[in-house]
């Protein structure tokens, strides 16, 4: 609903200039009044003039008057007392009943035109408000839109096309946590139902005695690692839903994020020449200061490691930089593995995604990006799968976050 209006006045003009125009034609019937009133008074006084003298009565009306205005004593004729009373009340009766009952009638149609056009207006914010229900109930096909000819309406439409807005927006946003949700449980179902089936039929092969001990000992050992592998799913499911309560909280405390993120690849540059990685970092040599949580930003960067020792093969070089900007503190994360399928980049930091098209051979929970991504944002940043200018890391992520203001 778009209503349209090119000059926009105040609403104390357009009241003022009502009354303006209303005044001007009170003042016009106040005249006519007058008129009507002297109009009616030389008629009575001609009624009783014409009485004395019948020799006016036959003769036209141009006739009767070019011979009374050239009649001394009509010009010099004093009417009775009676008569001069009476002109008198039709004068005054006259300019009473027109001008007053004129302007009482002119004031009362403007006050109903300033009503109208009020009500027209509040008529759209009732008509508008009404859509309301039906954008948080997701069934409004577009968001109503309106706009006001008065200024200060047109202050009051614009909030509202802003609630308005953002109340699409949020159940639009509504709509898609619950498809996420739906998406979710689906796949929590997924992902335990495979390694469930295989210990329930395992263990029920152990139990009935259907298979030899070598055999068994192959069932104990596929039952303990689907076990872990719940285990693990469980694990993760309840560090991302606990990110979420209300009484979860970061513990943040300023700190040098250069010297903690150098302490934390001296601890990882171990593990990764024992398994064939290689690391390349860029660290500046002075102190950077931030607020931040020491654990749950050190969960963020094994995640990110934990991608590449998942999804590429040994030999792949892991990259790391620290690096400041005008008014951002930026971490990028990467390595010249594999890469990340095209068909995921866009959904990558969403709830159980995974590094490969298909859920069924994955070896992740499709959690962790998730969990980096709410982190980071509890930081006051943002963390984004981005392209490596140099074309030499196939998976990049850049962290940013925002410098404090002292």
């Amino acid at each position: 609903m778009k209503i349209f209006k090119k000059h926009k006045r105040s609403l104390n003009s357009y009241i003022i200039l009502n009354m303006l125009i209303a005044f001007v034609l009170s003042l016009v019937a106040v005249v006519l009044g007058i008129v009507i009133g002297y109009v009616l008074m030389f008629k009575e006084f001609d009624k009783e003039y014409l009485a004395k003298h019948p020799e006016y009565a036959d003769m036209g009306y141009f006739e009767q008057m070019d011979a009374k205005f050239s009649d001394e004593e009509y010009l010099s004729y004093e009417p009775s007392q009676a008569s001069a009373m009476k002109m008198l009340v039709v004068l005054v009766g006259s300019v009473l009943i027109v001008s007053i009952g004129g302007t009482f009638l002119i004031f009362a149609l403007f006050v109903s035109r300033i009503r109208r056009r009020l009500v027209r207006e509040l008529n759209r914010f009732d008509t508008a408000l009404g859509v309301l229900p039906q954008i948080s109930g997701g069934n409004a096909e577009t968001t109503p839109e309106i706009h006001s000819g008065i200024r200060e309406f047109d202050t009051l439409c614009l909030r509202f096309n802003q609630i308005s807005d953002r109340l699409k927006e949020s159940e639009a946003e509504r709509s898609k946590l619950e498809v996420q949700q739906r998406k979710m449980i689906a796949d929590i179902s997924h992902d335990l139902k495979t390694p469930i089936t295989v210990i329930q039929g395992y263990s029920k092969a152990v139990r009935d005695n259907v298979a030899d001990d070598e055999t068994k000992e192959k069932y104990l050992d596929a039952i303990c690692r689907k076990s872990e592998m719940v285990t693990e799913l469980i694990n993760t499911f309840h560090e991302y839903s606990k990110l979420d309560h209300p009484d979860f909280s970061f513990h943040m405390a300023e700190g040098d994020l250069c010297e903690y993120f150098r302490e934390y690849l001296a601890l990882k540059y171990h593990d990764l020449e024992l398994a064939g990685f290689g690391l390349e970092f860029d660290l500046p040599e002075h102190p950077v200061i931030y607020a931040f949580d020491k654990q749950q930003l050190s969960r963020v960067f094994e995640n990110l490691m934990s991608n590449s020792f998942r999804y590429n093969p040994p030999g792949t070089v892991l990259y790391s930089r620290l690096l400041e900007t005008e008014d951002s503190i930026v971490f990028q994360l990467g390595d010249n593995g594999r890469g990340i399928p095209k068909a995921l980049r866009s959904t990558i930091f969403d709830p159980f995604v995974v590094g490969t098209e298909s859920r069924t051979n994955s070896r992740g929970s499709g959690l962790g990006l998730a969990i980096c991504k709410r982190i980071i944002e509890a930081h006051q940043g943002t963390i984004a799968l981005v392209d490596d200018p140099e074309g030499i890391r196939k998976t990049l992520y850049e962290i940013r976050f925002p410098k404090q203001q002292n």
